[in-house]
């Protein structure tokens, strides 16, 4: 299954923001000089390219998916295949009814000829006019062979125009999904850059708290040095995101065939949380995807082949041979286990899905849980501050910990969303 989720930052914030970025110190800077190269190559391409792209200010959900569509090279190549095939189910088509024009007219030939027989009294007349009949008859045998075998490739062509249709909506639905992650993950990366930059305001003013204290003699040089690497972490984990944040709407844009523009408004969308509930059978679903249409199709192809084959091993034609008719049979048993292989990978494909989905929901319902928690703790902490009895830093901290909770609840609301366009995109046959 082509497993949609949300791609979500590289860096997932937790109840500690900087959790993500403890061995952050660590990193080679070759590896930052390789990432920062890429992004900014990526963004000068873009760039480059913006003069002959179409410039918009906003980007919405609906219009992405809209210009995706229209502008995947993928999907013009299956339009074209598909149109390329009509053509050839025509072409072949007309053949076959110019054949059996042709044969019609031979008929009446012959029938002419018979008329004619009665009337010669010239042995050597009569004699051509039966060469003449046996000739028209033997052309009328290649004739309905050249039918049979255009009757054939119709059924071939159409079995193939089939699949290019299953292809199309299939790469359609990919294409949508796609999109929708992409542009689900930029939302999510903007609430993540703005928590991330109110961590390091904290962070900042951790280590001036700390320095001002160590200049009075009453927390440790160590104290200092581990607040500075909260700090520079924080910062590293801001530069990051924004990097992320800048590859994935570059990347949206080419896909969109939109000019770049790294302050382009991105609306936002509205998350309605939905539980699944798992179907008791996966039959319908099974049967109903472009897979399963596409495997079915091959199997019907390969019957055709076979029993093609057969009737021209019983009729001696075309040089068939017991190995052709052998190597039909083996591509025709290989064709039902394909049908076999296919049915179990979907079965366990849509299984995980409505897993993941059931998971996704039990999330938000523990976010939101920690979220109330966390709500509490910064009202009794209001309270207390206000009585002057904790310290305005505290406070902010528990400020800051509500904030992480809140992100909590909005990526789990984000992940929800984007299963639940799995779950339509299989109802449609896409797994």
């Amino acid at each position: 299954m082509k497993k949609v989720f949300p791609l979500l930052c590289a860096a997932t914030i937790v109840s500690s923001p900087f959790a993500g970025y403890a061995q952050a110190n660590e990193m080679k800077q070759e590896v930052e000089a390789d990432q920062t190269t890429t992004v900014n190559e990526t963004e000068d391409e873009n760039t480059e390219k913006a003069t002959q792209q179409e410039a918009v200010k906003e980007l919405t959900l609906e219009d992405v998916i809209k210009r995706g569509t229209e502008n995947s090279k993928n999907l013009t190549v299956l339009q074209l295949n598909l149109e390329l095939s009509k053509n050839e189910l025509l072409k072949t088509d007309y053949d076959k009814n110019k054949a059996a024009r042709d044969i019609k007219k031979l008929e009446d030939k012959i029938d002419d000829l018979k008329d004619e027989r009665d009337d010669l009294t010239d042995i050597n007349d009569r004699i051509q006019n039966s060469k003449d009949r046996m000739e028209h008859q033997e052309s009328i045998e290649a004739l309905e062979e050249e039918i049979e075998s255009l009757e054939m490739s119709v059924k071939q062509l159409e079995t193939g125009q089939l699949q290019l249709q299953f292809q199309e909506e299939e790469a359609k639905e990919g294409v949508r999904l796609m999109l929708t992650s992409s542009y689900t993950n930029l939302l999510l990366l903007q609430e993540q850059i703005d928590f991330t930059k109110k961590s390091l305001q904290s962070a900042i003013n951790d280590v001036n708290k700390h320095q001002l204290l160590y200049n009075l003699g009453r927390v440790s040089q160590e104290a200092v040095r581990q607040v500075q690497i909260a700090k520079e972490n924080a910062e590293r984990q801001l530069e990051e995101q924004e990097k992320s944040y800048r590859q994935t709407l570059a990347d949206l844009c080419f896909d969109i065939g939109v000019a770049y523009n790294p302050d382009m408004t991105v609306k936002p969308v509205g998350f309605e949380l939905l539980s699944f509930e798992k179907p008791t059978e996966f039959n319908s679903l099974i049967e109903n995807s472009y897979r399963m249409k596409n495997a079915q199709k091959d199997l019907e192809s390969a019957i055709l082949e076979r029993d093609q084959v057969y009737k021209d091993y019983e009729d001696r034609k075309k040089d068939v041979t017991v190995y052709d008719k052998e190597n039909q049979d083996y591509l025709l048993k290989i064709a039902e286990t394909r049908i076999t292989t296919t049915k179990d990978e979907l079965k366990v494909a849509i299984e995980q899905l409505y897993r993941d989905a059931e998971g996704s929901y039990s999330a938000y319902e523990e976010a939101l849980r920690h979220l109330e928690i966390k709500r509490k703790e910064v009202e009794i902490l209001q309270l207390r501050y206000n009585l002057g009895r904790v310290s305005k830093y505290d406070f902010e901290q528990a400020q800051l910990g509500l904030q992480a909770a809140e992100l909590g609840v909005y990526e789990t609301k984000v992940q929800n969303y984007t299963i639940q366009q799995s779950i339509a995109a299989l109802q449609k046959g896409y797994i």
